[in-house]
């Protein structure tokens, strides 16, 4: 399901966007225009939106005029109505003239300011999206199994961000778009050239990348000056990689210093488990569809996202509610799995991926043993074991893992892929910060 949310009211647009994250790969934008060149450029591709939902007071392109450019389009393009994208006015006013000139212009309902999750549910699954509502809340419950009633600090604060988030109070972290432009980039078979062009929108991405080209990891004869140079002695795939992590840096911030070591441990954990998976893969001769880089990086994801929940809500509480230090590692560990997995599902990722996010500290619950579960798992336990983002939970060295001697990683090999691990986190670490 392609939903876009379209409102110049950067909270309202904000909160949206978090409820209908919950619902499939969602895009937001801030004005009328930008509205319709997205619902141009998704028919272009190929991939339209499914469901817009549409502010009705904007400054330069009022909601009723986008929705009757909308409908103008579908006519031009003759698709046929069970085709043609529902519409949801959002609107703080409730009069029946602003009602009949938007119900004339072709919206399918409207929904009221203020509104949550629970009435924005309410709305769309009045209007068939039933299925996709039932899969949200299945996600919820999912989670919340279990918890209800216990007496656990953990599972308190767990039950909290549900119910938080439940209401609508919680605003999940995006991925980074230019992540996205790039694998789509990739999959269209597009070249050096068009890569270059893409990146040269983000001038701190291009100018690392270059740095990091240059580093005494990549170094080559000739200093390189171009994003051009960078990529072509990267090499695409290395260059995607890096791209992914230096977006993907962003995530790990925190306001509050309370928790900023936790969260610069678990970047410092989560980039050395993408360099191991990467290298155990490559020593092992193991080919995956998917990148197993990527798959490292995101592998605690869940951790972070309840890490920054829990930051959230301290926010808004009194000083008798802050968590303490030891709880929230239990929390972490307990569920970061299924949060990893639940947030990773959201931003469209393969069921591989979900399952790495899910079963990497958990292995043996897998339903299936996927080859990139079992290089994360023993990435994951290397990079521990050299201390990399030690939390509370189990390091046992990888040469103690079933998995591993499965794999046939053996002890010459796990000191192997611990030096690169090192050479890399000390070389380019620093490029990625």
């Amino acid at each position: 399901m392609k939903i876009l949310v379209v409102d110049d009211e950067v909270v309202s647009r904000k909160k949206m966007k978090m409820i209908m994250d919950g619902l499939g790969e969602c895009e937001a934008v801030e004005c009328g225009n930008d509205a319709i060149s997205a619902y141009q450029n998704a028919w272009e591709k190929w991939s339209p939106f499914d469901l817009i939902t549409l502010d009705i007071s904007m400054p330069d392109m009022n909601g009723t005029e986008v929705l009757s450019t909308i409908r103008k389009i579908e006519t031009q393009k003759d698709i046929p109505d069970h085709r043609r994208v529902k519409v949801f006015m959002v609107t703080s006013h409730s009069d029946r003239e602003t009602i009949i000139t938007c119900v004339q212009a072709g919206c399918d309902d409207f929904i009221t300011k203020p509104f949550n999750r629970d009435t924005v549910f309410k709305k769309l699954q009045e209007k068939g999206f039933r299925e996709q509502i039932k899969e949200a809340r299945n996600e919820d419950a999912d989670i919340s199994s279990g918890i209800k009633g216990s007496a656990d600090p953990k599972d308190r604060i767990l039950q909290d961000i549900i119910s938080r988030f439940k209401r609508g109070e919680i605003d999940l972290p995006s991925l980074p778009q230019i992540h996205q432009k790039f694998k789509e980039l990739e999959v269209k078979g597009a070249n050096l050239q068009d890569i270059a062009e893409l990146l040269k929108q983000d001038a701190g991405i291009s100018s690392k990348l270059i740095s990091i080209s240059n580093s005494s990891y990549y170094r080559g004869v000739v200093e390189n000056k171009t994003l051009e140079q960078a990529i072509s002695r990267l090499g695409l795939e290395t260059a995607r990689q890096t791209v992914n992590a230096i977006s993907n840096r962003g995530l790990y911030a925190a306001d509050d210093k309370k928790y900023l070591g936790i969260v610069e441990a678990l970047w410092e954990h989560s980039l050395s488990c993408a360099y191991a998976s990467q290298i155990i893969a490559e020593i092992l001769n193991m080919r995956f569809k998917d990148d197993i880089f990527t798959m490292g990086l995101f592998h605690d994801i869940g951790k972070l996202m309840l890490v920054r929940v829990v930051a959230e809500i301290e926010k808004k509480a009194d000083k008798s509610s802050e968590i303490d230090g030891i709880t929230l590692f239990r929390t972490m560990d307990s569920y970061h799995g299924k949060t990893g997995s639940v947030l990773l599902k959201r931003w469209g990722f393969s069921e591989r991926y979900i399952a790495v996010a899910e079963y990497h500290d958990d292995i043996h619950n897998a339903q299936e043993l996927y080859g990139e579960l079992k290089v994360v798992h023993c990435a994951n336990l290397l990079v521990k074991s050299l201390g990399y983002g030690q939390s509370e939970s189990d390091c046992s060295s990888p040469a103690d893992s079933d998995i591993a001697r499965e794999l046939g990683l053996d002890a010459e090999k796990i000191s192997l892929v611990g030096k690169r691990v090192k050479d890399q986190m000390d070389e380019l670490k620093e490029y990625l910060e």
